[in-house]
């Protein structure tokens, strides 16, 4: 029997990797979508031919109600059927936004993702992920990097082969991507051929996420008032991109040596030498040493890179730049030194005082008020009404009954208790705090929301177990949503 064509695919791209007959174990992100359930099956297919195991890892992403709780059943059940062993968590994606300082959700929830597929590689021992981006997913994210004022990496996009892009202690895993060369219409009509059923992920049609209006608005209008083939055009843009960073990164290599000394976490540069190569050169260098000190570049942007040439081209002064990370760039005596500087910037702004809150008293109508830097918005639902549970990352739902009308917001205390939601006693606040890893010097600022009963809500972080919503058939609910005003120093 003929090899399907997505199949062929997917054996040619492991034959490219180096993974065909090596004894290699890959884990498979699986979403439960099209494009994971097709390379699942794709792989299942090739596996004996090539040697390979497989490991299937689906994290459900806590923000979609009962929908990711079918998706994570559907990923356990399509692994399992397939003889396949599964590995399925539970993570918030607020949470890990909040703990690690991370303004956007997507970002946040890609990075919390690509954690969790390391830990399961550590765990099964397992040197690859691969993952189940196509050329669409390529198209999207070249376009997405041009909006954003991306240099020659944004417009490479992704690669077949690519080293691990977060977080620094997955360094030596790969990131495998076989279905480059494949679409969305490919994966799905292949999946549908096998009779095999797919989840559809209501999160790819919310609006507030930029990729999705990248997908659904601006492509197809692209497509339809000045190129059909704009997709294959930003995936031609993507390896034109590729080869010539390729080469820019073998001529680095030769001069590296002369321009770049490394040692003790630190990268030191000859302002002199660094500011005689070519501006490219330049930059990727800079890009480099980065890298050497940080262990990624995910949060570094074209602008930092433009600010660090323009302190290599600067006077010969002294001065410092500082990167995201806690990694510092600094000029001093003709010499460029990148090193980690402090510790990561606190996204609260300092809170001070105490500020009482007032619960609205009937449901339907929305108040808000000020609490020192914050907004306080509150608003009662009615028992039966739909609700967006996914909220934006600030926001809560408590049960008004058991809260009461008088609230307050204030900063940390030292003694401060709580009981953790799934907590039947009480725990220290400097206790969860050091769970959670929050960074000491943030935790003096954390808003905290408490009536006369104690602490209800570690704004961010946790709501307390007596201030959960109950369930009851005629419950009603208070959402409460924490939000900066404008200007605030942090």
């Amino acid at each position: 029997m003929a090899m399907h064509f997505l199949e062929r695919q997917v054996s040619e791209a492991v034959k490219r990797a180096g993974f065909s007959n090596t004894g290699t174990t890959l884990v498979v992100g699986a979403s439960g979508g099209p494009d994971s359930t097709a390379l699942l099956h794709a792989l299942v297919a090739v596996k004996d031919i090539h040697g390979l195991a497989l490991h299937v890892g689906h994290l459900h992403h806590n923000f979609r109600g009962k929908e990711a709780d079918d998706d994570a059943v559907f990923a356990e059940d399509l692994a399992h059927s397939l003889g396949l062993p599964a590995t399925v968590a539970r993570e918030d994606p607020h949470e890990y936004q909040r703990i690690h300082g991370i303004s956007s959700f997507e970002q946040g929830a890609r990075e919390m993702r690509y954690a969790f597929l390391a830990r399961i590689a550590r765990d099964a021992h397992a040197g690859v992920v691969t993952v189940g981006h196509t050329a669409d997913d390529l198209a999207e994210t070249v376009m997405l990097h041009v909006i954003r004022g991306s240099g020659m990496h944004g417009l490479r996009g992704m690669t077949e082969l690519s080293d691990w892009p977060w977080p620094k202690d997955g360094a030596g895993l790969a990131l495998f991507r076989p279905l480059l060369g494949v679409t969305k219409d490919q994966t799905v009509a292949y999946v549908r051929g096998l009779g095999q059923t797919f989840r559809e992920d209501s999160g790819n049609f919310m609006w507030r996420f930029t990729r999705n209006k990248v997908r659904h608005d601006l492509m197809p209008k692209l497509a339809a008032d000045y190129n059909p083939q704009v997709r294959q055009a930003l995936v031609r843009l993507a390896h034109a991109a590729a080869e010539e960073l390729d080469f820019a990164e073998g001529e680095l290599n030769r001069v590296w040596p002369g321009v770049a000394v490394e040692s003790d976490g630190e990268v030191r540069f000859s302002q002199a030498s660094l500011g005689g190569l070519h501006p490219h050169l330049q930059r990727l260098a800079l890009r480099r040493g980065y890298i050497l000190v940080n262990g990624d570049s995910t949060r570094l942007a074209e602008s930092h890179l433009i600010s660090m040439v323009n302190l290599v081209q600067g006077e010969r002064g002294g001065r410092t730049l500082n990167l995201p990370g806690g990694v510092t760039l600094r000029l001093k005596y003709g010499e460029l030194t990148l090193t980690r500087g402090g510790e990561p910037d606190c996204p609260y702004p300092k809170l001070e005082g105490e500020y009482p809150i007032r619960v609205p008293a009937e449901a339907g109508a929305e108040t808000s008020v000020l609490a020192g830097p914050w907004q306080v918005t509150m608003q009662i639902t009615s028992a039966g009404e739909e609700l967006d549970w996914a909220g934006d990352g600030w926001t809560v739902w408590l049960d008004p009954l058991t809260l009461g009308e008088d609230l307050s917001v204030r900063a940390w205390r030292p003694g401060d208790r709580i009981q953790p939601l799934g907590m039947r006693g009480q725990k220290k606040l400097q206790d969860l705090f050091t769970d959670l890893r929050v960074p000491r010097h943030w935790r003096g600022r954390v808003p905290l929301l408490e009536n006369a009963r104690g602490i209800a809500w570690v704004v961010g972080y946790r709501i307390a177990d007596w201030a959960k919503v109950s369930g009851r058939i005629d419950e009603s609910f208070l959402r409460i949503t924490f939000s900066l005003t404008e200007d605030q120093p942090i």
